[in-house]
């Protein structure tokens, strides 16, 4: 999944000012690495800029959790963010945006920029990642589904808090970027806003869903009675069963009523919460400078990730890998290779050919034996076979135990690794094996990413083989209320676990097929955030 945040005629100041070239990232940059409880960043600016940037960060994630009361994990998984000069700079990487958040098997990270905003109805490149971290927040520390108008709602709503030097800071400031699209965008009448994803909408509609989805969650987050309560038992009524629109009528007064409130709000100075008072927050930051193998190498993995032109990539990375022989390298490359080798037919040549990607495994395994990555990458492609036409009826059912002491083998070498406990509770859920560790493996890996829709779908499926339904249907409800998509096959999955929950009986793991990519990616017009 990629949430993105568009900018429109976002002003640039002149230290700001530089086009990017063909590559998103300049192969001669000096990167920096911050570390935080939170979160790994790597910018290629200064690095007193990029520890200031932290704090705030890391200051944003403490306001959050003061004000819904989510008090910090110990060791908690941190999100990888990478800061880039400007928006030109994001651009290279995806066309039109200013920043995203991604989430793919097993990574999960955020690009944004260092720009500031030239006035207030612009949007700075800070104001983009607080917005994105806000839906990673959510994932995190939200376990009920909420509908489309209040993820985004919320995520534009938090996105203005700003910190000061000196321990001042302002929250729920307008959204001033907003204001063209509610003020002269399309209406978006309050039952759809309440009901509808923007699924499906043209720019100047989604622009207006975002609008007026932050100014509702202003308006009931500025009521002085309720400080949005109110939203909390919509959420809770709502997830309870309750139709959405009832609940809202229920939580939030008659909708016509409702709809006139907020129309009369839009057009009135609107507040904002103000304090002198510093935030606590953890506050330990390292920064460190990056040597030129490990600069060249952070580029190489966000173009790996991110970039339009893989083959490209691809090139430097073949260049890099036999140059500095490292097994992070060649590593690296074979994850491309790797994803090169799915491309749809006619693009790769010829397709699901591994070799590549399996040469490129072996040296860095021989390398660095303890590379948990290469070993996870591995069972993966000894899986292949079982995936891809004719083939799979002929493949040798041994790889499977294969497959299995790879994953295994990454899990031993590291623990926090969601990804090889996923694949490896896979394996049983494919064969239709029973194994108690797959349940485990499952809740652990959703516990570090339960952003990730693999990870959430298969929890879902093994609770819904042991009987669990509620639980798999709590958890299938924030895959169909996902604003970006229509998410039809979520909704079907939650309608058959009604039907079997009403009639008794587990469901087979296979009776619950959700869809979604390796590489899962959400944009939308112009000025939206998401």
């Amino acid at each position: 999944m990629k949430s993105v945040l568009f900018r429109k005629s976002i002003t640039m100041l002149a230290v700001f000012l530089s086009v990017a070239g063909a590559n998103a990232v300049s192969a001669a940059e000096t990167w920096h690495r911050a570390d935080s409880h939170h979160f790994t960043i790597y910018s290629d600016g200064s690095a007193g800029q990029l520890e200031d940037f932290t704090h705030e960060v890391e200051k944003f994630d403490a306001l959050l959790r003061m004000i819904f009361s989510r008090p910090a994990k110990d060791d908690p998984a941190k999100l990888t963010i990478y800061l880039l000069r400007n928006s030109n700079a994001v651009d290279a990487l995806h066309k039109g945006a200013a920043g995203f958040y991604s989430v793919r098997l097993g990574q999960t990270f955020a690009v944004g920029n260092r720009e500031f905003g030239g006035d207030r109805t612009d949007l700075s490149g800070k104001r983009v990642l607080f917005h994105e971290y806000a839906h990673h927040f959510m994932f995190h520390n939200f376990a009920i589904p909420a509908p489309a108008w209040f993820v985004e709602g919320f995520a534009e709503y938090v996105s203005t808090a700003e910190f000061k030097r000196n321990g001042d800071w302002t929250f729920g400031f307008p959204a001033h970027h907003r204001a063209y699209s509610v003020q002269n965008g399309p209406n978006i009448p309050i039952e759809r806003l309440l009901s509808d994803t923007y699924s499906g909408m043209n720019g100047a509609e989604t622009s207006a869903f975002y609008g007026w989805a932050w100014a509702l969650t202003h308006m009931l987050y500025s009521d002085p009675d309720e400080r949005g309560n109110q939203i909390m038992r919509y959420l809770r009524d709502i997830n309870s069963g309750m139709d959405n629109l009832a609940a809202a009528e229920k939580n939030f007064g008659d909708l016509g009523e409702l709809e006139r409130s907020l129309r009369g709000y839009v057009r009135k100075s609107m507040g904002y919460s103000k304090s002198d008072k510093s935030i606590p927050y953890r506050d330990a930051i390292t920064v460190t400078t990056l040597d030129d193998e490990a600069s060249e190498l952070v580029e190489l993995t966000l173009d790996r990730l991110a970039s339009p032109e893989p083959m490209k990539v691809r090139e430097r990375l073949v260049r890099f890998a036999a140059e500095r022989n490292s097994a992070l390298a060649w590593l690296q490359l074979a994850e491309l290779d790797y994803r090169l080798a799915h491309r749809s037919e006619g693009e790769a040549e010829p397709p699901y050919d591994f070799t590549a990607a399996q040469g490129s495994i072996d040296r860095a395994l021989a390398i660095d034996p303890d590379l948990a990555r290469a070993h996870v990458l591995n069972g993966r492609i000894l899986l292949e076979p079982f995936d891809h036409g004719e083939e799979a009826d002929e493949a040798d059912e041994s790889l499977w135990g294969e497959a299995r002491a790879s994953f295994l083998a990454a899990n031993r070498l590291d623990p926090r690794d969601p990804l090889a406990l996923y694949l490896y509770a896979q394996t049983f859920q494919r064969t239709g094996e029973r194994d108690a560790m797959v349940g485990p493996a499952l809740e652990t890996a959703f516990g570090f990413r339960p952003e990730s829709t693999e990870f959430r779908s298969a929890l879902a499926m093994h609770y819904a083989s042991e009987g669990h339904y509620d639980s798999a249907i709590a958890l299938l409800k924030i895959i169909a209320n996902n604003p970006h998509s229509d998410n039809r096959s979520a909704k079907d999955a939650i309608a058959r676990l009604e039907q079997a929950k009403a009639g008794g009986g587990p469901v087979p793991v296979g009776a619950i097929a959700i869809e979604s990519e390796e590489d899962e990616e959400e944009s939308g017009a112009s000025t939206k955030a998401g």
